[in-house]
């Protein structure tokens, strides 16, 4: 009985061994068969922004031929995915990269791009993308996007530490203006001028708005809108040559000639604003004042808190109430 039990137990081993060195060898031969098998085909996927992409295929294929021995027909065993990746996300234009295959071969090869949001101009004529993470990137030779304008900036401070804070002031300006559609249409340049400080050139009204830089745009645009709703609804767009919003819990503005006020021409001017603001151009324009300012006068300036009362009539404020409403819905 002793010998019997045994044997049993001997060959209950050798053929669980056996099934073991059975599944090793058909393991060890599919690895083979799989390293030696080359990807048939691919897939590109491009997630850009603003209905439009910096890259295409024919791009993204030439990326990995660099990357790579090839994209076609290239050895599974010799294409190391997590490396292309890692090359594909040091390209300027692409912010996270995934490539991975299926079943049958396929590699699927997915893009995210960057996200600009505003458009740099350097005092040396350079110019370039800034991104929502407040990095640079450069212009593509093909396509243009329709986003904020900052001009007059200075180059390189020396400082890494100091130009990336710089361009995060920048972006967060720059996103304040991208998550409000009125501020998108209506907010076509700005300026950094030598004292630190920001003018504003308006898409309608001839006039510069000044600014303060720091921490408080937002606030500094809440007060703007304020004054377009109580003011400029009434005495019209080009009324004054400059809004000073530098200052706390006050709108300082200073007086241009005294004009009439055409409600017909300030209704078409909202109802223009409107058109571009729901408008998905792809192009970036600077625009300039029409005529170089004249001097103020000292007795030339109003000064108006952000805590004014409507003394407007309602049918002046309809407009722009309206107008402002259909932004925001």
């Amino acid at each position: 009985m002793q010998l019997k039990k045994i044997i049993q137990r001997i060959l209950f081993i050798l053929f669980w061994a056996g099934i073991g060195t059975g599944m090793i060898l058909l393991l060890g031969a599919a690895i083979g068969r799989r390293n030696q098998a080359r990807f048939r085909d691919y897939t590109i996927e491009i997630k850009g922004q603003y209905g439009g992409s910096f890259l295409n295929e024919d791009s993204v294929e030439n990326l990995l031929r660099q990357y790579t021995a090839g994209v076609k027909g290239e050895l599974l065993a010799v294409l190391q995915l997590r490396k292309v990746e890692q090359r594909l996300i040091q390209h300027p234009w692409i912010r996270a990269a995934q490539l991975y295959f299926d079943n049958k071969d396929v590699l699927h090869v997915g893009i995210t791009e960057k996200t600009p949001i505003a458009r740099l101009f350097m005092q040396s004529g350079q110019s370039m993308y800034l991104d929502e993470l407040g990095q640079l990137m450069p212009l593509a030779p093909h396509r243009t996007v329709k986003v904020s304008v900052f001009t007059g900036l200075p180059g390189s401070s020396g400082s890494r530490n100091s130009d990336s804070l710089f361009y995060l002031r920048i972006g967060e300006m720059a996103k304040q203006i991208v998550l409000d559609s009125f501020w998108t249409a209506q907010a076509a340049q700005l300026d950094y001028l030598p004292d630190g400080s920001w003018e504003m050139i308006p898409v309608i009204g001839n006039h510069v708005i000044r600014l303060q830089d720091g921490p408080n745009f937002q606030v500094q645009l809440k007060k703007l809108l304020l004054f377009y709703k109580q003011v400029l609804v009434k005495t019209g767009f080009d009324r004054y040559r400059f809004i000073d919003l530098r200052f706390n819990n006050q709108v300082v503005a200073s007086y241009t000639a005294s004009t009439r006020v055409d409600s017909i021409r300030l209704r078409r001017s909202v109802e223009q604003l409107l058109a571009q603001s729901r408008a998905d151009e792809l192009d970036t324009t600077i625009r300039y004042l029409p005529k170089p300012l004249q001097p103020l006068l000292v007795d030339d300036t109003v000064s108006v808190t952000t805590e004014m009362k409507n003394s407007l009539p309602l049918d002046s404020l309809t407009t722009l109430q309206q107008s402002t409403k259909n932004i925001n819905n």
